[in-house]
């Protein structure tokens, strides 16, 4: 006689055996699934960028700041070449432009007005004056400084008192430009220099900056 068949089952460590089984296949499972999708991401993303060309899709190009030519731009007078000691009426004060001595003034600094008629000639040179009237010590010496140290000092540059700019002004001028500032508008200066020097009618047709010294 055969003996009955064992009808218990499975014992619990077989259990516990094919459960951390099936976590571990499910846990595999998972992480098969995570890099597929990451894959899928990384190419889809090498795909569009090298797509996104081909539709004329690119970086919108950035546009350098720009702005105006410093000063107000004023009408030329016009005016021919005048006798040594012989004057003239300009229709701005200081002038920028009309008729003028042969001789200009000496470049550089100046601690009283130069005449008008020989500034005139340093404009057709291409030069930028620095016309002030200013009281105080500290701010003239300020004003000379910055002056000394542009581009180039002495040639283009005049710096003189001038009595018909406002106190406490300083009013540079180029030929036919103007432009009044403050001791503390430092850039505003640098800008007309920037836009306005060595462009005087003179200066183009020799074709040089300015000249040097006194009678350029």
């Amino acid at each position: 006689m055969r003996p009955a068949p064992d009808r218990r089952g499975p014992s619990r460590r077989t259990t516990a055996r094919q459960e951390r089984r099936q976590r571990s296949q499910a846990k595999r499972a998972r992480k098969r699934r995570f890099f597929m999708a990451g894959g899928l991401i990384i190419a889809l993303a090498l795909i569009t960028g090298l797509a996104l060309p081909s539709f004329g899709v690119t970086p919108t190009p950035v546009e350098p700041e720009t702005r105006d030519v410093a000063g107000t731009q004023l009408a030329i007078q016009e005016g021919d070449l005048l006798e040594p000691g012989e004057t003239a009426e300009y229709d701005t004060s200081p002038p920028t432009s009309g008729p003028s001595w042969a001789e200009a003034a000496a470049w550089g600094v100046h601690e009283e007005q130069v005449a008008d008629e020989a500034v005139v000639r340093n404009l057709r040179n291409g030069a930028v004056v620095f016309n002030y009237q200013l009281a105080s010590g500290s701010q003239r010496a300020e004003l000379q400084a910055f002056v000394e140290s542009l581009p180039g000092y002495p040639d283009c540059y005049v710096l003189q008192p001038h009595a018909g700019v406002g106190e406490g002004e300083i009013e540079l001028t180029a030929w036919g430009w103007r432009d009044v500032v403050t001791p503390s508008e430092t850039d505003a200066m640098r800008d007309f220099v920037d836009d306005h020097r060595a462009n005087g009618p003179d200066a183009e047709i020799r074709g040089e900056s300015c000249g040097s010294g006194s009678g350029a």
